[in-house]
């Protein structure tokens, strides 16, 4: 595992441009799913640049807050650990995976492994609504996607998307989360009590076809096989930093 990851970051390393659309190297994970969500944003923000929202700056504020109490391990300790078979979560873990010879790279929130394999995968999103949309399910799902890519037993994997009010964020309990899941593995949703409301999270079996499906659908964009397909939702028109120079608008 380490010499496939090695192998495709070396590459993206040596590589002075690719061959994608934006002369990119490889298409990260979350773009993915923004595509779900509007593509067309997805190529305003390569050609005008990516300015950051007030959504954005809350939801990276929140992710930090999940990490204070996190410790930094070498990916060779990390690989010894999980391959113990004792129970082994980690935060913030890195993929990288090789689809139709395009790199897929994308950063996981949480990961639990046990056995010398992942079982469950965790995703937090920032939202007050309460349930997940599709581009949520997509992320989570291509994260699974690359840890199969990678050469790791996804068999057994689940996903979870914990999905909680922004003024929760920096709630001690949202770090505790993924164990609500791993102690209730059968059940398919559960809510937890926080100080300023409630985090909901889903739970999900790994649907790797759907996966495929899904991201075979997003690079068609990005080998420039169609233009950007803009979302049909005006809703989301009306509140997008781009609106003013997006001809779909």
């Amino acid at each position: 595992m380490i010499e496939r990851f090695n192998q495709l970051a070396n590459e993206l390393a040596i590589a002075e441009e690719g061959n994608l659309r934006f002369k990119s190297k490889f298409v990260p994970a979350h773009k993915v799913a923004q595509q779900y969500y509007c593509e067309k944003k997805v190529e305003m923000a390569y050609i005008y640049g990516e300015e950051e929202t007030p959504e954005m700056k809350l939801g990276r504020e929140a992710h930090t807050f999940l990490l204070e109490d996190t410790i930094v391990v070498k990916r060779v300790e990390l690989l010894r650990r999980i391959f113990s078979g004792m129970p082994v979560p980690v935060r913030e873990m890195h993929l990288l995976g090789k689809h139709n010879k395009i790199i897929i790279v994308g950063v996981a929130d949480a990961i639990f492994f046990y056995g010398g394999y992942p079982l469950f995968l965790f995703e937090y999103k920032f939202s007050n609504r309460p349930i997940p949309f599709r581009d949520h399910h997509v992320q989570a799902r291509l994260y699974c996607y690359l840890l199969h890519l990678m050469g790791w037993d996804t068999s057994k994997l689940k996903y979870a998307l914990i999905i909680s009010p922004v003024e929760c964020k920096g709630d001690k309990e949202l770090e505790r989360a993924p164990l609500y899941v791993i102690k209730q593995p059968k059940e398919e949703r559960l809510k937890i009590k926080l100080k300023k409301g409630c985090a909901n999270i889903y739970i999900n079996n790994f649907d790797m076809n759907e996966a495929i499906d899904e991201l075979n659908w997003a690079l068609d964009f990005w080998i420039e096989k169609r233009p950007a397909k803009p979302t049909a939702k005006k809703g989301k028109c009306n509140k997008c930093e781009y609106k003013e120079k997006c001809a779909s608008s």
